[in-house]
């Protein structure tokens, strides 16, 4: 029986999984991605590219040992929007520097207390054209490559020997087969800085951030075979040498195509780290508040994004767990995940009146918005109810789209 392959190369997990002929999935292991670098300044976010590349090995390794078939194929998906820095022979220059990262909010320049300085995304913004910003299909946000090389190239960041700036997702396709770096329109368009009308980089957006286009990879089309696994990669992960190995293409395409009818009028949820809502177009168009965004073959789609997702959730877990090693308790995440359901579920929908706005990290829009937690009790700040509270935020997010975007 052949199979399908399939690594997915997530901000907060590592997964891969193996599908039969007709769909189903036969096999899948998933490991926590502990890439993250500590210590970084306030605001930065940043993984260790070989950390992951460890991570990859050892979950394709796995996968490979309990196949009950002869895989065929290997594609590749992952988180979109970030970038990583690298020499000619794809070593690594930076930290890969995720979509989180938020060093583009920062000031340009440090002023006297009270003056007015812009961030080095409202500087970027400014210099680009109108009409080219629309024909992206979305507006560059902190953590998009395009922003963050203006960012890194406007503060004088970029290190000695950088000639491409690539997707983590794309890098490690390259990696797996020894070739040149590809991307495809889907994680292209996700970098700010290509024009989804004319179907190229975008000439002047380059230009506003100073961004050398020689830096940016060839676009192919989503899914191409980009070359076969290599030996070295064959004999770390136990997968037969010479197995094909598609491009990637962005994780929030894959989820659509993967859950979606084709030609069926259908909504998509999407709840990862983030969360997104998708409605799948024929055409390019714009609609106010939504990124329009490249869909294999030849289709787009709208996409409210950035919204609270399960980062949000997340981070109830993480207050739980401090209060109590505070008080020498030591539960784990999985054990106070599994409470909090508990605790959640017997919890009214209302929560007792307790509202969250879960925007611990902003959004794309309002990136220095913060969470907020309204109607306070005495009885309902309770960790049930914060849990069910996050929830019904997170939810409400999807549904403000649902309502006003169109």
């Amino acid at each position: 029986m052949l199979l399908s392959l399939a690594l997915d190369l997530g901000t907060t997990s590592i997964a891969a999984i193996a599908v039969d002929p007709d769909g189903h999935v036969v096999s899948s292991v998933q490991r926590a991605n502990t890439a993250t670098l500590p210590d970084l300044p306030s605001g930065h976010a940043e993984q260790d590219p070989e950390k992951i590349r460890d991570i990859i090995v050892e979950v394709l390794s796995e996968l490979a040992r309990d196949l009950p078939g002869t895989p065929a194929g290997l594609g590749v998906t992952g988180q979109m929007h970030g970038v990583l820095l690298t020499d000619p022979d794809r070593r690594p220059l930076t930290g890969l520097i995720t979509w989180q990262d938020r060093r583009a909010n920062e000031p340009t320049t440090t002023g006297p207390p009270g003056d007015f300085t812009p961030s080095w995304l409202e500087t970027y913004l400014a210099a680009c054209p109108d009409e080219d910003l629309a024909h992206t299909g979305c507006k560059p946000a902190p953590g998009y490559l395009g922003v963050t090389l203006a960012t890194l190239i406007g503060s004088d960041s970029i290190p000695t020997g950088t000639s491409g700036a690539t997707f983590l997702a794309d890098w490690v396709a390259a990696e797996l087969t020894d070739t040149a770096i590809v991307t495809d329109r889907s994680n292209a368009a996700a970098s700010g800085v290509f024009n989804l009308v004319e179907d190229c980089w975008s000439g002047p957006l380059l230009d506003s951030g100073q961004i050398p286009p020689e830096w940016l990879p060839e676009v192919v089309e989503s899914g191409a075979v980009v070359g076969t696994l290599v030996p070295e990669w064959a004999a770390e992960t136990g997968l037969p040498a010479g197995l094909p190995v598609c491009g990637a293409i962005g994780d929030n395409q894959a989820a659509v195509l993967g859950s979606l009818p084709v030609g069926e009028p259908a909504i998509q949820i999407n709840v990862g780290t983030g969360g997104q809502i998708n409605w799948p177009v024929s055409n390019f168009c714009r609609v106010p508040s939504m990124d329009t965004r490249y869909l294999p073959q030849d289709r787009f789609m709208l996409v409210g994004a950035g919204l609270a997702g399960g980062d949000a959730y997340a981070w109830v877990n993480q207050a739980v767990g401090g209060w109590l090693r505070c008080f020498d308790a030591t539960p784990t995440a999985d054990a106070i995940y599994a409470r909090l359901a508990e605790l959640a579920a017997s919890v009214p929908p209302d929560a007792d009146g307790l509202v969250c706005q879960p925007l611990f990290r902003g959004t794309r829009r309002q990136p220095m918005a913060r969470g907020r937690f309204e109607g306070v009790t005495f009885e309902n700040f309770t960790p049930g109810h914060v849990a069910r509270a996050v929830l019904t935020g997170i939810a409400d997010g999807f549904a403000w789209f649902f309502e006003n975007a169109g």
